[in-house]
Parts: structure tokens; sequence; C-alpha cells
């Protein structure tokens, strides 16, 4: 079996995400847009190149918080743990869980009725790396690197999943 699998998968962005996105981008535009105008409407000509930098700087502000909104997942399977990261429009990375295989509970497809048991259970904090896209999802629960209890929704490949498979064995519930 393959020692590392990696796989990076688009989150797809839903009408209210999309709608989200633009509301949280132009309204910083808007506001230094009203501010110019209002500049140049009293005659402030010493205001005026001061509200120009701000409409300026709204516009990149508009450019990252719009930006902001595209994710990538990635899901990195190295020897014995699988790594979950974020990627923010395809420039930064931020690692957000890792679990270790051998310590892990359990591994199921979404369907399967023991990984509904765990999205149910209290115990565990769910996360959810999924692209929105209704794909063959599956649940990994087990304890994260910092010791807490954690139950992870993602969507490997085959070549991941028999990664896995091989490495939980038992563990490893398919549908």
């Amino acid at each position: 079996m393959e020692k590392f699998v990696e796989m990076s998968v688009a989150r797809r962005l839903t009408a209210g995400q999309r709608l989200l996105s633009i509301l949280a981008s132009l309204l910083p535009l808007l506001a230094a847009a009203y501010i110019v105008m209002l500049a140049v409407s009293a005659h402030l000509t010493t205001l005026l190149p001061l509200s120009l930098l701000l409409l300026a700087l709204s516009m990149f502000a508009c450019y990252k918080i719009f930006c902001c909104f595209y994710i990538d997942w990635e899901y990195v399977f190295v020897d014995d743990e699988i790594r979950f990261s974020k990627i923010i429009n395809k420039s930064r990375r931020r690692e957000l869980v890792t679990i270790v295989l051998d310590k892990a509970e359990l591994c199921a497809a979404a369907s399967h009725a023991d990984a509904a048991a765990l999205m149910r259970n209290h115990e565990y904090k769910k996360r959810y790396f999924t692209t929105n896209t209704g794909a063959d999802a599956y649940v990994i629960a087990g304890l994260d690197g910092k010791g807490r209890r954690v139950c992870v929704v993602f969507e490997p490949d085959e070549r991941m999943l028999e990664s896995i498979k091989f490495t939980m064995k038992s563990r490893f519930k398919s549908i």
C-alpha cells in the first residue's frame, strides 16, 4: 500500500455563501464611495485625497475579502496519519486536524449506521471538509493532535480509501 497519498478538493459555494461573499466584499467599497461623494459634494478639497486613498484601500480590501471565500480542502495520508488542511484562494494554507489512524476509532461511509451514531454523539467535535457536491462522504473519528475527540467528514478518492482501509483494517466500515 502507498504510504503517501495527497488529494485536494475544492469547496463549492452554495447560493447563500455566494451572496454573502458579494455583500461582504461590496460593503466596504460602498462605504468608501459614500465618503468620497460626501467630500466632493461638500467641497472639502483637503479631505478629497484622503477619501480617494480610503477608496483605493477599500477596493483592495474588497478583493481580499472576496478571495477568502474560495476554499480548497487538502487531505494528506502519510504513514499512519491523515492530515486535513484548508487552502484559501490557492495561496494560504492552514493545517486544521491531524488524526493518527492507529488510535482512530472508526472510519465509515457517512451513510453507515455507525457513522450516524458518531455524528449524533455530543462528545465529538464535528468537522466538515466536503465539497458540497453530494459526493460519497466518509466519517473518521479519533483524537486530534491536542487529544480532543474529533469526528471528520471528508470525501477521499479510491487510492486514499484503500490506504486507510489497509491501515485501519477491522475499524474500517464500508457501505
